[in-house]
């Protein structure tokens, strides 16, 4: 931790904008360190760090700007049900990137076309595939929580490793999709998938 914590240090002080740069990294910093206890399933503030990691995983990705439907609005959408739509509905109307977020809950992976970001809850996962078939190239960036997911070819995977919430990256499938992550989240991810 300490050399990780020594070279964002160092890049900081290079950057000519240091406070806004500085806050975000520490923010996922904060994220990554930041245990998780109990059972996975069960475990109270998983979700409400699940959905800071989404909220902070937006800061960290370029979008093409043709892909914003309403110019003021950044759209999240969750596919199934599951506990995190409601920790995802108390960050409505935050500002990410210039706009507002706005918070969908959809049935069927085509009306993702129109948001940025679908987080693919556990009870969607018996038709995974079928699901990432369906966005293939769209500039949506795909997350679930399921190990695998970026090996299946999903774009963010959040794992819990040792008692702590991280993050893997398929690089390949970002890139099909035109979506460019920050050299800084691809630092922080445990694994990068894709990657030539």
């Amino acid at each position: 931790m300490g050399i990780l914590t020594f070279i964002i240090r160092k890049r900081l002080l290079r950057q000519t904008n240091l406070f806004r740069h500085g806050a975000v990294v520490l923010c996922a910093i904060f994220l990554l360190c930041f245990p998780v206890s109990g059972h996975v399933e069960t475990t109270p503030g998983e979700y409400s760090l699940k959905a800071a990691f989404l909220y902070n995983f937006a800061k960290f990705v370029e979008w093409p700007d043709n892909t914003f439907n309403v110019k003021d609005e950044f759209c999240v959408a969750t596919l199934g049900r599951g506990p995190l739509d409601r920790e995802l509905a108390a960050l409505a109307g935050r500002k990410i990137q210039g706009r507002n977020m706005a918070i969908r809950k959809i049935d069927f992976p085509e009306e993702a076309a129109n948001c940025q970001i679908l987080f693919i809850s556990r009870s969607e996962l018996p038709r995974l595939e079928s699901i990432l078939d369906s966005l293939r190239g769209a500039p949506v960036l795909t997350v679930a929580d399921r190990d695998d997911f970026c090996r299946m070819g999903g774009m963010l995977s959040l794992v819990i490793e040792n008692g702590k919430i991280s993050f893997d990256v398929n690089i390949r499938e970002t890139q099909v999709a035109k979506l460019k992550p920050n050299s800084q989240l691809l630092r922080l991810a445990r694994k990068i998938y894709g990657r030539q």
